[in-house]
């Protein structure tokens, strides 16, 4: 896992999120983390579907409600709200019955033949956008058609290459993209979306400063693994400036790289919440509350800042947050905290210092579900009392696995969080988290352990002030190393280590409960067949077959 240190994003983040929840699995991994982090309960399952897309679903409860989400998308947005927003003609229904500013626009089924599109445009006027009617992501979108032949390539590129025959044809908006996300009727975070682009100094080619772009961009968690690429867009782009990749561009020029500002394919995120006007605002309010029982969403603006209007282009009703978060410029956006408060406000303005001293251990529930190890994970409650964090080396003592056992048991009988780890200049680090007093009692346990082992070992006691995982994990650097398959008997093992002890005694409850409720049924059981048995051989049909049984028993014991 990096660190995250950048102080534009959100402290409480800092350290804690794994590398399984980058990317796209930043918006679920962010909400859990601050449900579990309030004491809420959590179940969570991660599916792999046919597409080869990750879905994960989750449940969040405080013992008395429960609600379901998937990805940001929580119960409180009914089946139907999720159709009309998947729906761009019908959500643009919706929208103009409440008045709400959108392009005016109609629809071509399948049934339309591209001629019928090319009538409508030049009978409505150029420019004018093309777009799938369910298209995500901005897939299919083609913005500003200038004329027939324009809108020719378009139909050919969306109806034809990406095969989306239902396409919308609607006025284009001069402005900039924008994304605004809506809780409760509340604006929580706007970014604005730029295009791919590099910003020259004089002195290095446009290749070198892309490279160092893409360094910069691996180190945001919100688009570590989508780096600008070099493609036929790209070189055309440049071809239209007479730029190559190795000229030079001047100190200060925005040379741009894409024409679209779809974060996955290169694009930048600026966080403008502050600088979006409340007017603007307030049309991605309305919007959301066009559409009924839709409490939350993503609302894809046009805006245009000089003359403070806008228009509304969709509606997602899950949405990611990833980029509110993380985003390239700005400050990032809670929208995680909103979430929860919307649905669980008896929960607000928790203490969060204690909590945030520990994480949850993603990368575990992550590849277990997808191994299918486990159909679902329920994530042990975060401890209620005061959190001590502490760090000890072990040196003059060689690592073994019955040493890491050895701890990872001691922390697990003193309900201590935390990790043991062999280091490259031969010590051992431990790093525990948990109630003072067993702290104490878990630090003279493992003395005395190293020192049975060792005469020579030296335990010493360092600081520890970043967050760590939930759970006591044996971290092994060369299997981290030189492996990317962890065995199911791995998968087992972590899994037992993440429950804590309270979870445990519930298990042994209940397995009890189990044995006694078999035995008593099994003793049920026996009094009924012993009845049924008395009742047989006092029958007359037991004593007229006697002789039989006799005859039979006797052939039985002939050799």
């Amino acid at each position: 896992m990096k660190s995250i240190n950048d102080k534009r994003f959100l402290s409480h983040l800092k350290n804690c999120v794994p590398n399984s929840a980058h990317n796209y699995m930043l918006s679920t991994y962010t909400i859990i983390l601050e449900a579990w982090r309030r004491g809420l309960d959590i179940d969570i399952k991660i599916l792999k579907q046919k597409t080869g897309k990750i879905a994960p679903y989750y449940t969040i409860s405080n013992g008395a409600k429960s609600h379901n989400f998937s990805v940001t998308r929580g119960d409180l947005v009914s089946k139907k709200a999720v159709n009309i927003a998947n729906n761009k003609h019908l959500t643009k229904e919706y929208l103009t019955e409440a008045n709400v500013e959108t392009p005016k626009g109609s629809l071509f089924t399948d049934k339309h033949e591209d001629e019928d599109v090319l009538n409508y445009a030049r009978e409505t006027g150029y420019p004018l956008v093309l777009k799938p009617i369910d298209g995500t992501g901005g897939k299919g979108v083609v913005a500003n058609i200038q004329n027939d032949e324009e809108m020719k390539h378009a139909l050919t590129y969306v109806r034809e290459q990406l095969n989306y025959k239902k396409v919308i044809v609607e006025d284009y908006f001069q402005g900039e993209d924008h994304r605004l996300y809506v809780v409760d009727d509340k604006v929580i975070g706007v970014f604005k979306r730029d295009p791919a682009s590099v910003t020259g100094n004089g002195k290095d080619t446009i290749e070198i400063l892309l490279k160092r772009k893409n360094i910069e961009r691996s180190k945001i968690p919100s688009v570590k693994d989508t780096p600008i690429k070099v493609d036929s867009e790209t070189k055309e782009l440049l071809r239209r400036l007479d730029y190559t990749l190795k000229s030079v561009p001047e100190d200060g020029e925005v040379v741009f790289l894409k024409s679209k500002s779809n974060v996955s394919s290169g694009g930048e995120a600026v966080d403008v919440t502050d600088e979006t006007t409340d007017e603007m605002k307030q049309i991605a309010v309305n919007a959301v509350k066009s559409i009924p029982t839709l409490v939350q969403g993503g609302v894809d603006m046009m805006i245009d800042k000089k003359k403070n209007k806008g228009v509304v282009l969709e509606i997602n009703s899950r949405a990611h947050i990833r980029t509110h978060l993380f985003p390239s410029y700005g400050k990032a956006r809670d929208i995680p905290t909103a979430i929860i408060d919307y649905y669980f406000p008896e929960t607000k303005d928790y203490d969060r210092e204690e909590p945030n001293k520990l994480y949850i251990d993603y990368d575990f529930i992550y590849n277990a579900c997808l191994s299918r190890d486990a159909a679902s994970i329920k994530i042990p409650k975060i401890s209620a009392s005061s959190i001590v964090l502490k760090r000890y080396s072990i040196a003059g003592l060689d690592y073994t696995n019955s040493i890491g056992k050895k701890v990872r048991r001691l922390a697990f009988n003193n309900k201590l969080n935390g990790f043991i780890k062999p280091l490259k200049n031969n010590n051992i680090t431990v790093v525990v988290g948990g109630n003072a007093k067993n702290i104490d009692e878990f630090y003279k346990q493992l003395k005395r352990h190293i020192y049975r082992s060792s005469k020579n070992s030296v335990l010493t006691e360092k600081k520890r002030t970043t967050p760590i995982p939930h759970g006591f994990s044996i971290i092994d650097s060369e299997i981290v190393e030189t492996s990317n398959e962890i065995t199911n008997e791995t998968y087992h093992e972590k899994y037992s280590n993440l429950r804590n002890d309270y979870e445990k005694l519930v298990g042994q409850l209940a397995k009890y409960e189990h044995i006694e409720s078999v035995l008593e049924l099994t003793e049920k059981q026996n009094k009924e067949l012993k009845k049924q048995l008395n009742h047989v051989e006092k029958s007359t049909s037991w004593a007229l077959t006697k002789p039989i049984r006799l005859a039979g028993k006797l052939k039985r014991k002939k050799p």
